[in-house]
């Protein structure tokens, strides 16, 4: 069958003469590049074309009124709005950011009433009236008034309130509509639907004059706004235009037919009704002409699969087939109703397509320059006092570009953050000789257009990167520009830097209001913004949108998504405008956007020879899924012959099988290695040997796999860091206290003036966990006030006791090197365990082994038995400080001293009555000797099973011990 194209370049070339005398107006580009090349064949010799352009051009020909673009019309909406509400105290304006979501809702709709050419006053006149109707709330019952009352105290007067509020809005989207106008039109400007209806109600004989000489053939219209149908009409009407529809009986002569919705109204029209054929073209249900399948039907194949990507991938199977059955890539079509599937679709067409033509836009928000700008802007909101958040820093330093800059400089500063565990890191220890690197990690200010811009082209100018990478720097620039252009100067009014310390607190919150301003707006104009394809438009296998497929025709046809909610499609855009308002002014409600993807289907299929249907069969829970409205009308009422299949790809879950390791002779190798006191491996540790008594498995992959827990920065507020930064205080105060005294011996006097030494402690110990400047005053706020408060107070009550208890000798701070070999009846006949203890001080015959513990540790436990028991309640604190009792034991000569092992931890510390402790049931631990045999007997079992070959690393069975465990993503537990 013949395009419609090809006809029309046909009928044009026989009936009109010259062909430059002629204008042929198209509904957009596309057509006209097909036009032309059909236009070509039959051109014997050189000659002036005709005119073609599409109906947006030619009516913005007939006026000198000039259209900017969207984000400039919003932002002088944005101003008018702001002079007309900023009087009214119940509208405070909002900022351009939320403003820009309304206003392109506001922009819409006042597009579509000037298009419509609907009486804008009477319109929101009803429409102001309705939602007055709406906001009465005088239809609620007295027993529901008293309702509400229970929720929202003064009820009336937040109804007034609101009420006010509400209202003004709709009152005034008149006003605004006029000077908004108004305000356009004094600089020659207006948006299209402004500018259609100026053309629309201007039309004149010196209009017509514009185009005098010149014969116009409107060319594929269906759904004609009122203004294009008065403009095209006024031509029609005066003998100097001809309109050609692209349309086919089947859908027009059929009154359910909805895809004719539009034509049987044109029918019906005084002037366009003229130009409709009395023979309807019947390409639809017409048998082929020509080929191997002449006098037969067009072929209709129908493919259910499974999920969107699921079709993805039939649909590259099918057309593998039908290339290698010898179909012209050239004369395919593949439409994607969804174009999140344009990525799957040409990853599944890579290997078997040569040339390939792409209609539709490549989202920018798709692109890894796009994240790029959002952690830059992100970090640039959370800066303060030259610190940047580690979240932010710790992506921008793992992101491609940032890598590709200089990869080595990046992880290095990547893996110092995370051992330092840095919530907050200085800039100065970003700065860098890498210039992306060094433009990054700067302090943006108020200026944040132009950082962005000085990244996003330097990055342009990258050599390690690709020439799509290039490509998305070129479109992110002009898009910075343009914003640059409309808005430049409202974000330096809303943010001008101020000079004043005092002042300072006040500009770092301006400058985060402004950012987050700023990324909202990024946002928003982001997801509208696509990098269109580079190709030649008239070669290879085609792959478009559905808007795209205008005018166009095809042999080979591929159609995906077609199910209820993708074509047609369930997202209606919002306005201000309801339904009812809309449907009484015959502006465009569901049942036209419905009407309008009909027709988009049907003709696209009329002239087709092979057409291949894919659609999404399994419905989800919310009936997304369903089949399209249209294919179940062509398989049910067409009278074609389709042919059916559902691919099914059923998914059996796996169940999750439990995991065990085998002790192998390598396993027993690393294991035998743990207790041979080298240089890499230090024995067992109190920590380690909790681990395996609570899973063996983990025990298995952090010490003899050797897994890495994942590297992150812990910035809450947990035990951890609490319990790191406490114990570097009070190792430093002792050390320093004994370095002054040159004496172990610690007495009341000693602690005089300790909390102001303490202060400095915590400053000293912050600057070297954050990297921060030394000598310079450490800002405190956030996470760090709360950890320096903590752990200030836990000091002061440490202080405060060992005062009371004055004078003791303090024998060990953060003691290191105490091991102890335990002999067992396994090879390699005994074990190393090595522990770094906290803290051993001696008053008389009493020697204290204390352990600081920030968590919820308990001091009590009901045996020595019960900390071997495998579950999630045994003490491991308790097991923990009862071995480095042990190892003290083991390890000093204090004879005649009773060893009483204890914990200063948070859930006690602060108890008038506090004991440090250790209570087997009610009984405090006063000596651990009686202790020490059972719990040596017990631990020998516990390390003879973990040197026992025939037992298995296995999992815990509670599942509560997996809740916080770092290797879950292993046991999908």
């Amino acid at each position: 069958m013949k395009p419609f194209l090809y006809e029309l370049a046909e009928t044009l070339y026989k009936n009109y003469r010259p062909l430059d005398a002629l204008t042929v107006i198209f509904p957009n580009r596309r057509a006209v590049l097909y036009f032309r090349k059909h236009l070509s064949v039959f051109l014997e010799r050189p000659t002036f074309a005709p005119r073609l352009i599409t109906i947006e051009d030619f009516i913005a020909d007939l006026t000198e009124l000039k259209v900017p673009d969207k984000l400039e019309l919003i932002h002088r909406l944005f101003k008018t709005h702001f002079e007309l509400l900023k009087k009214s105290p119940e509208t405070a304006s909002e900022p351009f950011d939320k403003f820009y979501f309304w206003g392109d809702m506001l922009l819409r709709d006042f597009d579509e009433v000037d298009k419509y050419l609907v009486n804008p006053g009477q319109l929101f006149q009803d429409l102001s009236h309705q939602k007055e109707l709406d906001s009465s709330f005088d239809y609620l019952t007295d027993e529901q008034r008293e309702f509400l009352k229970t929720f929202w105290g003064s009820f009336e007067e937040h109804l007034t309130g609101n009420k006010r509020k509400f209202l003004t809005v709709w009152n005034q989207l008149f006003s605004l509509y006029t000077r908004f106008g108004q305000a356009l039109l004094a600089e020659g400007l207006a948006y299209e639907g402004m500018l259609h209806r100026h053309v629309a109600e201007n039309l004149s004989e010196g209009m017509a004059q514009r185009v005098k000489g010149k014969s116009l053939v409107f060319a594929g219209f269906n759904a004609l706004t009122k203004a294009e149908e008065k403009i095209m009409s006024f031509f029609v009407d005066r003998g100097m235009a001809n309109i050609y529809w692209d349309l086919d009986e089947y859908y027009v002569n059929n009154n359910t037919q909805e895809a004719g919705k539009f034509f049987r109204e044109y029918q019906q029209h005084p002037v366009l009704g003229k130009t409709f054929s009395k023979d309807i073209p019947s390409h639809f249900t017409a048998v082929l002409q020509s080929g191997k399948d002449a006098g037969q039907p067009k072929s209709i194949r129908v493919f259910g699969a499974a999920q969107p990507v699921g079709q993805a991938k039939v649909m590259a199977q099918v057309l593998r087939e039908q290339l290698a059955a010898g179909i012209d890539p050239e004369d395919t079509l593949i439409v994607l109703p969804d174009e999140k599937l344009l990525l799957p679709v040409l990853h599944g067409l890579s290997a078997d397509v040569e040339k390939l033509n792409i209609t539709m836009g490549f989202p920018v928000s798709s692109t890894p320059l796009y994240n790029l700008v959002e952690l830059l802007i992100e970090m640039q909101i959370g800066a303060r006092h030259d610190q940047f958040n580690h979240r932010q820093v710790l992506a921008l330093l793992g992101h491609p570009y940032v890598v590709a800059a200089d990869a080595a400089v990046a992880n290095a500063k990547r893996k110092e953050i995370l051992s330092n565990n840095w919530v907050h890191v200085h800039r100065n220890f970003l700065a860098s000789a890498v210039p992306l690197h060094r433009l990054i990690f700067t302090m943006a200010d108020a200026n944040i257009i132009g950082y962005l811009q000085d990244i996003v082209m330097e990055i342009g100018r990258m050599t390690g990167i690709t020439t799509f990478d290039k490509e998305y720097a070129f479109h992110f620039v002009k898009l910075l520009n343009r914003m640059e252009d409309v808005m430049g100067n409202d974000m330096e009014e809303e943010h001008s830097p101020s000079t004043s310390e005092e002042e300072a607190p006040a500009r770092t919150r301006t400058k985060s209001v402004v950012l987050k301003s700023f990324l909202r707006l990024f946002r928003q104009l982001i997801q509208a913004y696509k990098i269109p394809f580079t190709g030649e438009p008239l070669k290879g296998l085609q792959v478009m949108g559905v808007l795209e497929t205008r005018n166009l025709d095809y042999k080979n046809v591929f159609i995906l998504s077609l199910n209820e909610g993708a074509f047609p499609s369930s997202a209606g855009k919002g306005s201000y405008i309801p339904f009812n308002i809309r449907r009484a002014y015959s502006l465009p409600t569901v049942e036209h956007q419905d009407a309008m993807y009909a027709y988009l289907f049907y003709r696209v299929l009329q002239r087709a020879e092979n057409v291949f249907l894919f659609y999404n069969a399994e419905t989800d829970v919310l009936g997304q899924g369903e089949m399209s409205r249209y294919l179940q009308q062509l398989m049910y009422e067409s009278g074609l012959h389709l042919e059916k299949k559902i691919l099914h790809n059923p998914v059996q879950p796996t169940p999750i099988t439990p995991i065990t390791v085998e002790k192998n002779e390598d396993v027993m190798q690393t294991l035998a290695r743990l207790s041979e006191g080298n240089s890499m491996f230090r024995g067992l540790s109190p920590s380690a040997l909790n681990t395996y008594m609570e899973c063996r498995l983990r025990f298995y992959f952090r010490q003899v796999a050797r897994i890495r827990e994942p590297d992150a920065v812990e910035e809450d507020l947990d035990a951890r860091i609490l319990g790191n930064f406490l114990h570097d205080v009070m190792e430093h105060f002792y050390k320093r206290l004994r370095e002054q005294k040159k004496s172990k011996h610690i007495e009341a006097a000693d602690f005089d003036h300790a909390g102001l030494r303490i202060d400095q402690l915590i400053d000293e110990v912050f600057i070297k966990a954050y990297g921060l400047e030394p000598g310079k005053a450490v800002v405190y706020e956030g996470q760090r006030l709360v950890v320096r408060e903590v752990v200030k107070r836990f000091a002061h009550r440490i202080i405060e006791m060992d005062k009371a208890y004055a004078p003791f000798t303090m024998e060990a701070v953060e003691q290191e090197g105490m091991l102890y070999q335990v002999p067992i009846g396994k090879p390699p006949g005994h074990v190393l365990l090595s522990g770094k203890i906290d803290r051993v001080d001696r008053k008389d015959d009493v020697l204290r082994v204390i352990d600081y513990k920030t968590g919820k540790d308990k001091l009590d436990f009901d045996s020595v038995e019960s900390l071997f028991v495998r579950d999630g309640k045994r003490n491991k604190a308790a097991f923990q400080t009862l071995l480095y009792a042990l190892l003290y034991r083991a390890n000093a000569s204090h004879r005649g001293t009773r060893i009483v092992p204890g914990l200063i931890n948070r859930m006690n510390l602060f108890d008038d009555d506090f004991k440090f402790g250790l209570k087997v049931g009610r009984e405090y631990v006063t000596d651990v000797d009686p202790l020490l045999p059972e719990f040596e007997q017990r631990l020998k079992i516990t390390l003879e099973e973990l040197f026992d070959i025939e037992t298995p690393f296995d999992q815990t069975t509670d599942p509560e011990i997996c809740r916080n465990c770092p290797y879950q993503g292993i046991c999908y537990r």
